[in-house]
């Protein structure tokens, strides 16, 4: 399969520029795309387009393979095809972080790294909400899950977020608690990682 041309792609990134301004999601955008060209990847070109993600970027998230869905789906499962993308993470615009924020991403990325390993899914959403700037809801759902028992690194886990914690602001919270509460959490299993 091929792209039917930079053209096609165009004119449909207007159409997909014009429904985001409306405020439709980009997975319903892409499947109503999706239902008016034979090469689905060609909508998900143009939403990536609209939503200025580089076409190399939309390449890499798909793992280079932008057909293999399309393969896997049927007609009439156009809407499926957008939907998948999009809790693939590949029509995120990644937030731009200040200082502070890029300091607190890596403490993040340290702390998910002697986890001891994450599942899949997991592994993918806490991935998309670092892409998207969600750092204080990255922390509370690190600091609620702990690293593994068999596999993960305690101290430098629980070290790694506390360096982040202390960066955040204390009063950010959620129905989960606020920072401040995750981060004496993480104090407290840091003093004690046995606990």
């Amino acid at each position: 399969m091929s792209s039917a041309g930079a053209d096609v792609v165009e004119a449909l990134a207007s159409a997909a520029r014009e429904r985001l301004r409306t405020g439709a999601a980009p997975a319903v955008v892409c499947g109503e795309l999706a239902g008016q060209t034979r090469w689905w990847w060609d909508a998900a070109l143009a939403v990536g387009q609209a939503r200025g993600i580089p076409k190399p970027e939309l390449l890499r998230r798909v793992r280079s393979d932008p057909e293999r869905v399309q393969h896997e789906l049927g007609p009439g499962q156009e809407d499926l095809y957008g939907e998948l993308l999009e809790r693939s993470g590949v029509f995120d615009v990644a937030k731009q972080l200040d200082e502070r924020e890029l300091v607190i991403a890596k403490h993040l990325r340290s702390a998910i790294g002697a986890i001891g390993g994450v599942a899949s899914g997991r592994a993918l959403g806490l991935s998309r909400r670092l892409v998207l700037g969600e750092l204080a809801d990255v922390f509370r759902s690190l600091a609620r899950c702990g690293p593994r028992a068999d596999r993960g690194r305690p101290r430098e886990f629980w070290e790694a977020l506390v360096s982040a914690g202390e960066l955040l602001d204390p009063a950010d919270g959620d129905d989960q608690g606020t920072v401040a509460q995750a981060l004496d959490s993480c104090r407290a299993h840091m003093a004690d990682p046995a606990r």
